[in-house]
């Protein structure tokens, strides 16, 4: 039950306060971003439109080394007759170094406490939460979080109440809260808090990965949480993969053990991998208790994991297949360094079991992306990578640029001059951008909705030459063929035919109520225009060879085909 929420749509509700030795402020209200060096995306919470409260440390790039500490603190709250309590609140956050987010409780508004990054390393403090315990450098939540803290040690039964929320440390990224609530801790409440199934045995998660490339055993698990006041007894998680029609292809489940109020524990098993045709699978995580049936909330007893089996794709992200309302990403790109240096690298780690060839790389590009700029796609080993050197490589791709097409795709597959194959090893496949001292800024997707472990992802830094982690999965995948399709396109049953063509290009669609074709060369240009329903031809022949974009577009949808005139 919600006893008290705040949704920030009264900036005035809130005092706002820096006693740091460097001010930086709580901003609130519509439509903030950050304007930092390397800015993160805003809160995409239930009520942002309304408003939200943003710390942009980035923004205010204190170099002086003298520490931040900002606070916004609401109250009084009455929560007299309500013995356990927990604070709820939608947010994101990305941790740099040593920064710090807390929360703080007090019954009379005046005794605060000092904090900074390491105020809790010798034990907790009396009234104060952290917001993100045991958190790594580098990580970044899902957009948004919702986080639940039980503060009923410092607010259950007292009848004025103050809310801090605050940030401290040197140098961070941002912090963002919305939709800020106490409300009662139900007596029975078991949260299946996440889950992972981590293909190759080193802790990654790959979105698509090729049958070959599975490692013959898998990791699976989560953590669970008991966020009842009663202790819960037979305490136990079950894991099943489902294929597309729903049939159960492997399982796993934990051993019941007795989980006592505000503690958790970790499903972590090894389970043989049947062989798994290409396609989607759906993983669900259950969590059970004997006390289920009193259960407050069973919906937040299931967490879901989507990973596909692929011939021609191999992505550490899973953009476009995660399960619905669980997709979250940012993205990164050659302005998020202050200086915006041409160089940037983002990388992706591809552990290959099984000779491989690839023949290129997909790059997935966030809307923020201009043409303008241009890139060079590479593979690299991984020593030199983790060895802050990426001049080296296997292969490496011509510089191509970005064209409107790539924007109108969301996407650029840059194909390297001939195959390469990969012998069992560890990889990195890169892409470096360059925006041509600023013309036209390359944003790449980021996908947020899987931790990943350090240095799947990295970033290079070409002014301090230092290659770091990212903690998430750039859309940086690897082709395996030269005709990929293109997926998540809207338009179903059309075909093009023959692909490459030299100049007459067949059209066969089950779509009969009329559509139009645009035909776009790489730099965005519309060289062709027709009307047409049903199978019919477009000609090409007066056309430059080369590589063309072929949009189709109905009533029912839209298609974006790369077609080659040789």
């Amino acid at each position: 039950m919600e006893i008290w929420s705040n949704d920030f749509s009264v900036p005035s509700d809130w005092t706002l306060e820096s006693d740091g030795l460097f001010p930086v402020n709580w901003q609130i209200g519509p439509g903030l971003v950050t304007t930092g060096g390397a800015p993160i995306a805003s809160v995409l919470s239930p009520t942002a439109g309304n408003g939200y409260a943003m710390l942009d440390s980035d923004a205010a790039n204190n170099t002086s080394g003298n520490l931040e500490s900002s606070h916004m603190t609401i109250g009084p709250i009455d929560l007299n007759g309500y013995p356990d309590v927990v604070l709820e609140f939608q947010t994101f956050y990305r941790k740099w170094t040593n920064e710090e987010c807390y929360i703080v409780i007090s019954t009379n508004n005046t005794d605060w406490p000092a904090l900074d990054p390491n105020s809790t390393d010798g034990g907790p403090l009396p009234n104060v939460y952290e917001a993100f315990p045991g958190m790594a450098t580098q990580e970044i939540i899902s957009n948004p979080t919702l986080v639940r803290i039980n503060v009923s040690d410092a607010a259950g039964n007292e009848p004025q109440v103050w809310i801090r929320f605050h940030w401290t440390g040197i140098f961070g990224y941002a912090w963002f809260v919305d939709d800020v609530a106490v409300v009662e801790q139900p007596p029975v409440e078991l949260i299946m808090e996440n889950g992972f199934l981590t293909h190759t045995g080193l802790g990654e998660e790959y979105g698509r990965i090729p049958g070959p490339q599975l490692n013959p055993d898998m990791n699976v698990g989560g953590d669970f949480l008991n966020f009842g006041i009663q202790d819960q007894t037979n305490v136990a998680v079950t894991m099943e993969v489902r294929d597309a029609s729903t049939t159960v292809v492997f399982s796993a489940s934990s051993a019941p053990i007795t989980l006592a109020t505000g503690t958790s524990s970790a499903m972590d098993e090894i389970v043989a991998v049947p062989f798994l045709a290409p396609g989607l699978y759906n993983a669900t995580f259950t969590a059970t208790s004997a006390e289920s049936a009193s259960d407050d909330d069973l919906t937040n007893n299931v967490y879901l994991r989507n990973f596909e089996v692929t011939t021609d794709l191999y992505s550490l992200d899973g953009i476009g297949n995660h399960p619905p309302g669980y997709q979250s990403t940012s993205s990164f790109g050659s302005n998020s360094f202050a200086d915006a240096p041409d160089g940037v690298a983002l990388l992706n780690y591809y552990p290959i079991r099984e000779e491989l060839t690839v023949y290129g790389l997909e790059i997935l590009l966030n809307s923020a992306t201009a043409t303008g700029g241009f890139v060079i796609t590479s593979i690299h080993d991984t020593a030199s990578v983790l060895g802050n050197d990426i001049n080296g490589f296997i292969a490496q791709s011509q510089p191509t640029d970005v064209t409107a097409a790539d924007l109108l795709a969301g996407k650029m597959r840059v194909f390297f001059d001939s195959p390469v194959v990969l012998s069992p090893e560890g990889y990195y496949a890169g892409v470096t951008l360059f925006s041509n001292a600023g013309a036209g800024h390359i944003r790449v997707v980021d996908d947020l909705t899987v931790p990943q472990p350090s240095v799947a992802s990295a970033i290079y830094d070409p002014v301090d030459m230092t290659t770091f982690s990212n903690g998430n999965a750039f859309g940086i995948r690897l082709l395996l063929s030269l005709n990929v399709s293109q997926d998540e396109n809207d338009l179903d049953g059309v075909t093009l035919y023959p692909n490459p063509t030299t100049g007459l290009l067949n059209i066969n669609t089950s779509v009969f109520d009329g559509y139009t074709v645009e035909v776009m060369d790489m730099l965005g240009k519309t060289v062709l225009t027709s009307r047409a329903n049903g199978n019919s031809t477009i000609d090409l022949r007066g056309q430059a060879k080369g590589v063309y974009a072929l949009r189709i577009r109905s009533a029912h949808g839209e298609k974006l085909e790369r077609v080659t005139l040789d």
